[in-house]
């Protein structure tokens, strides 16, 4: 292994350590936050957002100890399907991400735009870890072609959560958590729009992070080859 591949790899060690310890703290303060309102603890995992970020916690700390084998080993070879979930996963935090800045901000919720973006909590689940996979992910994270298959699959996460979602709803077991998921408080038109709105947005996000990361690879391979 070359001394600047070593090097590659100790840096996205150390970031996705870094998004790990991120995602621990908003866990934490977002617990600490909802028993500080009397709610029951655990609720906030009625939310897109907290799941997505736990999902990104466990991806972190798999990346973290495949990266580190290949140190150890002086090899090269994290599975595919690391790359694959993490992917996903990436595809899961720009979502939340831009979902939280263009959808949620303008509704008001939770006071707005500062508060969704940066206070408690919402600095980490919102921006930071977000950011963080992100760049990781396109800049540090190996070379890996992803394919339309790939972006269909990274959609699986937000189809599981609608169904559950919008069956809970129905149920009358879940209120929300999003305004779009209010099924009784809007006409039935209405929620097949959100739907078809939040799954395409979905499905171009992942288009847009699938174009970005195979640019990067494309780029990285060129630069070895030369």
């Amino acid at each position: 292994m070359s001394k600047s591949l070593r090097t590659k790899k100790l840096i996205t060690i150390a970031v996705n350590l870094l998004l790990a310890v991120f995602e621990v703290i908003g866990v934490v303060l977002m617990n600490e936050l909802y028993l500080s309102y009397g709610k029951e603890p655990w609720t906030w995992l009625w939310y897109y957002t907290q799941l997505s970020n736990i999902y990104s916690l466990f991806a972190a700390i798999a990346m973290v100890f495949f990266e580190s084998k290949n140190l150890i080993q002086n090899k090269d070879n994290t599975p595919k399907i690391m790359k694959i979930i993490k992917f996903s996963v990436v595809c899961c935090l720009t979502e939340t991400l831009l979902v939280t800045m263009f959808v949620l901000a303008p509704l008001g919720m939770m006071g707005g735009f500062v508060p969704l973006m940066f206070e408690g909590p919402n600095l980490y689940h919102h921006l930071l870890c977000p950011l963080i996979a992100f760049l990781s992910f396109i800049f540090l994270e190996g070379k890996v072609y992803i394919t339309i298959k790939h972006t269909i699959l990274s959609m699986i996460p937000t189809l599981i959560y609608g169904i559950v979602a919008v069956t809970l709803n129905l149920l009358r077991i879940w209120h929300g958590p999003y305004p779009f998921l209010y099924v009784y408080e809007q006409p039935i038109y209405m929620s097949l729009v959100y739907t078809v709105v939040v799954l395409g947005g979905a499905y171009l996000i992942s288009l847009l992070v699938r174009m970005l990361a195979n640019i990067s690879s494309k780029t990285k391979k060129e630069n070895q080859n030369g």
